[in-house]
């Protein structure tokens, strides 16, 4: 009997999609679809986690059950909404069944007392009244002053001139203060002030008492604009002409700000002034008193951010959270708006960060923004049903950190519309978002709800409307925080909160119906006048305008200090009590550490003096309470199969997709009445159905037992993957087990566990029954070419492709015992983890002594799975199972092309098989109508096995079919020429190239490899008329054109002898690929006469210096090597196992230098080379 030539290795793990199983009945149920994921409604999201109907199993036994995992690129959305219709990298995917168990449980819980900074801690000693107030550090910075004097005379520009003093008025500028005011061109031209004219100082005519007056710090802005009106505070665009102190004596008229740099007169453009004062001293008052005019209120405006009740800022630097009052968001459903400023932190952004989160009880999201995550992306989550619906969008730096933005959020649900805002401008829509947001239990500013994400950066006027605001609401109120500022906004009956973080550091923020609980050390923080921008109000007056200017003056340049007072945030101390099965809060304070010291320093590290805080203090010893969590259902979870999606840019799986079969028979018990599954990701659609095929199983499935789940690390494997002892239930009389470990990680030492080599092994009673090496063979993955590292070996899996999963048989070793205990074990490493399962399926006795089961027909099949082989010119091969529990020695077959007449061959194989062990068996077939004829015709293959002597048992399970098409035909038009070319281009390292022409018999008709890179070969083959098959194989398993090396590109055309191709292979292919064809002639060459050829062998480099490599084409086994000088003389010898298409190096370190005779000889062929060693 003759096994397969083909190696069929980890491409199949059930019924190939094109082949049909007979006579049983089969039921089919649909679970997951790619209608139902391909979808707006469901945001093009991961199927989830869903229940479905199986058959109850009640009347009815089914000898098989198939899983088919069908993949394909998404339609309309794209994957993940990255913008790639079929998912860009190589994750993993769970195929989960969960078992309700009807049995409850609850957690012990602990918690402790006291939470310092939302973080456990033993002991603490806090000040929480600091004397003097709360603890401040101040920072000296350098200003400059400067003082000019107009030596060569100066022009005066004023609009004092001939103004009585009746018109004018006398208006106060407080301090803590930012003013903003507009003058026309009109009103500069009116000054005389002329195009090109430049202005060296700004004065401030003084009104009321003008005794001797200073302040602190004057910064004076301007900015040429076409805007003719003020509507907000202009925060952008500025140029600061002074920035420091300023002085005025006793009489002296006007206060007098130099400027730093000119101002020249624009033409045709407006003047916009920005001064903002603090530290005001004066003789009489508050403020400067100064002569202004009366103006339009679109001309003048200010804003005091150290007003009563004036918004404040919140600052957050990762592990703190703002928490909501959820009461004030109940009956919110279908519209929703959450609005503020952020500004986000420069020093740290992007990274993942959470905005906000709101959860619902059961702990799903119900609205929730990362802005950005650390791939700059800003993402508005809203409305959970099974998934949240989510809109996203790449977002640059200058609307996510460094600077004051304002974002609003919207829902609509009713009209499925979320839309993000900027600055009161639409920045990104999206439709089909219609779930209905649910009652939000817990919520957080600042951070994710569960604390493991944060929000770097400010925070001001966070708000929540129950309405979906506009564009233009949005931007006419967006400047506005105040209470009573919003009191005439359109939608004011549906503001559920504001919080505008008022208050003082060391006391809790409750601001109105959203309260606004600070946990951890983020600052509250009061806005200086030069950024100050919340809240402006317009003015009635303007100051009158003077400018003084013309030539360039001497300027005497100064320094001045100026104390920075920053605050030192408090810390929160949260004290609990448990409520029911949970814990709540019930105190809030805030502290500082009671050894804190505050400093003042200079702006450049220089520490001037510290001081200690001083004050009560109060000692925390922190002790931890018991408690149990509400009581929940035990749920099993098992894992019945596990996928790596692949590489998904410019991949296409076409519109039937690409579907692998698992075998899921071991679940039966599971696999009945309502089942809850979670499956597939959001890489690309998944259609997952199960076919349920009635029969006799080999043995009945009676309990299935998983453990060793989830991630495990190689630096812990022994504390976490721990020996698992089984105890057989009554009915057990058979045992596997089975084991799924898929590596994951590098990038640190040997690259562990995705790329590193790793020994797994197995014990049973302590005694180790199986090893093996993990790595897994994938530059043959049937997908291909994928992008990415597709090629790259890995640690029991490959992308595209299901994880391998070891089915280990248990009944020798433990038959007969009340209990076993399993061991797992891989070689240590430091870095790296594997996702792991292990389960024990228990069975009952063999049902069957003499039963073989046609498992799959891999040749002919024109499963897409099957591609790398099929079409073939070969003898049909099959895959057969002993699933009768006396050895199989002779399966007698009946095979054929449906519709032709079939063939009736008894085979006996030399090493039976035992109970459940599967071969593949080729089946000797010569009938012209398998490779003669239109290879677009689909054809079906049918094949009976049967247990030769009449003894089958069960004749249900050894009947199959599969669809197939013939390998083409090439021929020339009259079929007078037999001639074909092997047209190669070599790439840059063509030693690892090497083809062959092989018959349908598997012997071989002609060989090369390759020496010269980046060179074109064209070899002329003479043909008979017949079935052939061509393979390119690449010892480097790169093909010949792959982006992530230097090798260069290359490529293989068959072609015609006129022109034209007939075949151009891929060149991106890994391992090898071929391709079989009937050759078609009415010419006959004596070749075949010929001996047949037994292949070539290359040698490289030339020249070479220590090393020279040996590479076979097309023949394999025991070799000879002879290396001799020009003289003829006997350099070395030697013998390896030569492997076609496979590298052997010799070590040439001890060869003289000169030419070489390289003769390498098998049985009756001997290949001679020229080589020089340098």
């Amino acid at each position: 009997m003759q096994c397969a030539r083909f190696s069929f290795v980890a491409l199949f793990l059930g019924l190939t999609l094109s082949a049909k199983a007979d006579p049983g009945d089969t039921t089919w149920v649909q679970t997951y679809t790619w209608e139902a994921q391909n979808n707006p409604a469901t945001a093009y999201d991961s199927p989830g986690r869903r229940w479905f109907e199986f058959p109850s199993q009640e009347d009815t036994t089914y000898r098989k059950i198939l899983m088919y995992h069908r993949l394909k690129c998404f339609e309309d959305g794209t994957a993940g909404n990255l913008g790639f219709a079929c998912g860009e990298w190589d994750y993993l995917t769970y195929n989960y069944l969960f078992e309700h168990t009807g049995l409850f449980d609850s957690t012990a819980l602990s918690h402790p007392q006291y939470l310092l900074n939302d973080a456990s801690f033993e002991e603490a000693s806090l000040i929480l009244q600091p004397e003097g107030g709360a603890p401040v550090d101040t920072v000296w910075r350098m200003l400059s002053t400067t003082s000019h004097e107009f030596v060569e005379g100066s022009t005066t520009w004023s609009q004092l001139a001939g103004v009585p003093m009746n018109d004018l008025a006398n208006t106060a500028l407080e301090d803590q203060t930012r003013h903003q005011w507009l003058w026309s061109a009109a009103e500069l031209d009116s000054l005389g002030w002329a195009v090109g004219d430049t202005a060296w100082r700004m004065s401030l005519p003084r009104a009321g008492n003008l005794g001797a007056s200073s302040v602190d710090r004057a910064t004076l802005r301007v900015r040429w604009t076409a805007t003719t009106a003020l509507e907000g505070i202009v925060t952008t665009g500025w140029t600061t002409l002074a920035d420091g102190p300023i002085v005025v004596g006793d009489m002296a008229w006007s206060w007098d700000v130099d400027f730093g740099q000119p101002l020249p007169r624009e033409a045709d453009m407006n003047l916009m002034v920005d001064l903002a004062l603090d530290g005001v001293n004066v003789a009489e008052g508050t403020g400067l008193n100064v002569q202004t005019f009366l103006v339009p209120d679109t001309l003048s405006q200010m804003c005091n951010p150290s007003s009563t009740g004036a918004p404040q800022f919140v600052r957050m630097d990762g592990n703190d959270r703002m928490e909501i009052d959820p009461v004030a968001l109940l009956g919110i459903d279908t519209t929703i708006t959450l609005e503020c400023w952020v500004r986000g932190d420069a020093a740290v952004l992007p990274t993942n960060t959470t905005l906000f989160e709101g959860m619902n009880a059961a702990n799903q999201r119900e609205v929730n923004v990362h802005l950005p995550w650390s791939n700059s992306r800003a993402y508005w989550d809203c409305g959970y049903d099974g998934g949240y619906d989510r809109i996203e969008q790449d977002a640059g730096e200058g609307i996510l950190e460094g600077r004051w933005v304002h974002w609003a959020f919207t829902k609509n649900a009713e009209t499925g519309v979320m839309r993000m805002f900027v600055n009161g401008q639409l920045w990104l829509t999206g439709t089909g978002k219609d779930n209905v947001i649910g009652e939000i239990a817990r919520m957080n500013l600042g951070g994710s709800w569960n604390g493991d994400v944060d929000y770097y950066g400010d925070v001001a006027s966070f708000r929540i409307w129950d309405a979906a605001l506009t564009a233009p609401t949005l931007a006419a109120y967006m400047n506005v925080s105040s209470m009573d500022a919003l009191l005439d906004h359109p939608h004011a009956d549906d503001l559920r909160g504001v919080i505008n973080m008022d208050g003082q550091d060391g006391e809790a923020t409750n601001q109105g119906p959203l309260a606004g609980w600070l946990h951890g050390d983020a600052g509250r923080r009061t806005f200086s006048p030069r950024e100050a921008f919340l809240d402006a109000v317009p003015a009635a007056h303007r100051p009158a305008l003077i400018l003084e200017g013309g030539a360039e003056p001497l300027m005497a340049v100064g320094e001045a200090m100026w104390a920075d007072v920053i605050p030192v945030p408090p810390m929160s101390v949260t004290t609990w009590e448990v409520e029911g099965n949970g814990v709540v809060w019930t105190d809030l304070h805030y502290g500082w550490p009671a050894d804190l010291v505050t400093s003042t320093s200079m702006e450049w590290g220089d520490t001037l003096s510290t001081y200690p805080v001083s004050g009560e203090v109060v000692g925390y010893n922190n002790e931890a309470f018991n408690y149990w969590s509400e009581p929940f259902e035990i749920i099993d979870r098992y894992e019945l199969s596990r996928y790596i999606t692949p590489y998904g840019i410019n991949l296409t799986l076409g519109p039937d997709g690409w579907a692998w079969v698992f075998d899921v028979t071991d679940y039966a018990p599971l696999l009945k009445d309502s089942v809850e599954l979670q499956c597939g990701n959001w890489q690309e659609l998944l259609d997952l159905k199960f076919a349920f095929i009635e029969g006799t199983p080999p043995r009945d499935v009676e309990n299935v037992t998983a453990f060793w789940k989830g991630v495990h690390y190689l630096n812990n494997w022994d504390a976490t993957i721990l020996p698992q002892t089984y105890s057989p239930a009554e009915g057990e009389e058979m045992w596997r087990l089975k084991t799924r470990a898929s590596g994951h990680g590098f990038g640190q030492g040997n690259n562990c566990a995705e790329f590193c080599y790793n020994t797994h092994s197995v014990k049973v009673n302590d005694t180790q029954q199986w090893s093996w090496e993990i790595m897994q063979e994938c530059a043959d993955n049937p997908l291909y070419p994928q992008g990415g590292t597709w090629i790259y070996d890995r640690a029991g899996w490959c992308p595209g492709a299901p994880v391998r999963t070891e089915d280990l048989e248990l009944t020798p070793l433990v038959a007969g015992q009340d209990s076993f205990t399993v061991e797992y074990d891989v070689t240590y490493d430091p870095h790296g983890n594997y996702r792991m399962e292990g389960q024990i399926i228990g069975y009952g006795p063999a049902n069957m002594a003499h039963d073989v089961e046609v498992m799959d027909i891999l040749a002919p099949n024109d499963d897409k799975l099957l591609s790398r082989v099929n079409p073939v010119c070969e003898n049909p091969v099959v895959r057969i199972r002993n699933t009768g529990s006396e050895p199989l020695s002779s399966v007698t077959f009946t095979y054929g092309i449906t519709g032709e007449a079939l063939v009736t061959e008894t085979l006996t194989f030399e090493s039976p098989l035992a109970f459940l062990e599967t071969r593949d068996v080729e089946l000797p077939y010569d009938a012209t109508a398998y490779f003669v004829g239109d290879d677009e015709e689909v054809l079906r293959f049918e094949v009976r096995g049967d247990v030769a002597g009449d003894l089958d048992e069960d004749s249900s399970n050894g009947w199959m079919s599969a669809t197939f098409r013939r390998p083409p035909t090439w021929q020339y038009n009259s079929l007078d020429d037999n001639r074909m070319i092997v047209w190669t281009k070599t790439n840059n390292v063509p030693g690892e190239t090497t083809v062959e022409i092989r018959h349908a018999n598997g012997g071989l008709y002609w060989a090369r490899s390759y020496s010269e890179a980046n060179t074109t070969y064209r070899d002329t083959i003479v043909l008979n008329q017949g079935c052939y098959r061509f393979t390119v194989n690449d010892s480097g398993d790169d093909g010949i054109d792959f982006w992530a090396n230097n090798d260069g590109s290359g490529y293989v055309r068959l072609k015609k002898v006129a022109g034209g191709n007939f075949k151009v292979f891929e060149s991106d292919f890994g391992k090898s690929i071929s391709q079989a064809f009937y050759w078609a002639t009415n010419l006959y060459s004596g070749v075949d006469e010929q001996p047949e050829l037994g292949g070539d062998v290359a040698v490289f480099p030339n020249p070479m210096q220590d090393q020279l490599t040996l590479l076979p084409a097309g023949f394999s086994g025991q070799a000879e090597y002879h290396i001799h000088n020009v003289q003829g003389q006997l350099i070395d010898q030697g013998v390896w196992q030569a492997q076609a298409g496979r590298q052997s190096i010799l070590d040439a370190s001890d060869w003289p230098s000169g030419t070489l005779v390289v003769v390498v000889r098998q049985e009756d062929q001997v290949w001679t080379r020229w080589v020089v060693k340098e």
